[in-house]
């Protein structure tokens, strides 16, 4: 095991599968103890049984993280188990799809609920703690969509706009308390989620032949935007802050 996180206690919401759960074993192995939170209990309890197994330290919490009276329990359960926390990878999110006449107010609703409201909430749990532990470092997944105006991803590229600059506005503010804030925007990467959103299509594989087209390095993986997470979470990053870094496979140079 390297120790690019040694000493280091994460929270990793979202953290059952994909992005999350790839970004909780690597945070692990490179000596960070790992609280993964999400509604999934089996795919979560997987998750931290993995990283139990292969000798790191892992706990799963059952979170809503749009609900403010489980993120409570959660960060109590943490923070008794593990200690205060001085990484938070709010990294929960889902990908509402329609253009902006055909979704429904609820759909509109939900999209905000998870992928911005719930860095708010979970945010505001986590850093007096980590303010209390001396610092820390923050990450909010946004994503290229914040770039780029994908006409059937109005809800979702915009949300993704909105934690970008969330970050930028807590990374100015957090800074007198040593706690960093950055976005981490990802390409196209190849996760469940993906794959679920290819499904709705008419035609999956000309959608996803497209969209490959779109990124000059192909659609990435989860472990391409896990080791970003790690660089973020670690001291090497430490006079970063506010800045969406960029894992996009090069869709923005086009």
């Amino acid at each position: 095991m390297a120790h690019r996180l040694a000493n280091k206690i994460a929270i990793i919401t979202g953290g059952a599968r994909g992005i999350g759960a790839k970004s909780a074993e690597l945070f692990a192995a490179e000596g960070a103890a790992v609280a993964v939170w999400d509604m999934n209990v089996a795919r979560g309890e997987e998750t931290t049984q993995l990283i139990n197994a292969q000798g790191g330290t892992a706990v799963f919490c059952a979170c809503d993280v749009t609900d403010a009276s489980q993120i409570v329990a959660a960060t109590q359960r943490v923070s008794s188990e593990l200690g205060s926390p001085n990484v938070l990878f709010n990294n929960a999110g889902i990908a509402v799809v329609g253009e902006l006449e055909e979704i429904t107010e609820a759909e509109w609703d939900r999209q905000y609920a998870v992928n911005v409201k719930s860095i708010y909430l979970v945010s505001r749990a986590i850093i007096p703690l980590m303010r209390a532990a001396g610092g820390g470092s923050i990450i909010n997944m946004a994503s290229e969509s914040a770039f780029v105006g994908f006409p059937m991803h109005p809800a979702y590229t915009s949300s993704k706009a909105a934690v970008v600059h969330l970050s930028r506005s807590m990374a100015v503010r957090y800074a007198e308390d040593n706690i960093r804030v950055n976005s981490l925007c990802p390409g196209t990467i190849n996760t469940e989620l993906y794959q679920e959103f290819l499904s709705q299509q008419d035609d999956p594989d000309a959608v996803n032949s497209e969209i490959v087209d779109l990124h000059p390095l192909g659609i990435g993986e989860p472990v391409d935007i896990a080791w970003a997470a790690v660089y973020l979470a670690s001291d090497e990053s430490r006079y970063m802050t506010g800045a969406p870094m960029l894992v996009e496979g090069g869709i923005l140079s086009l």
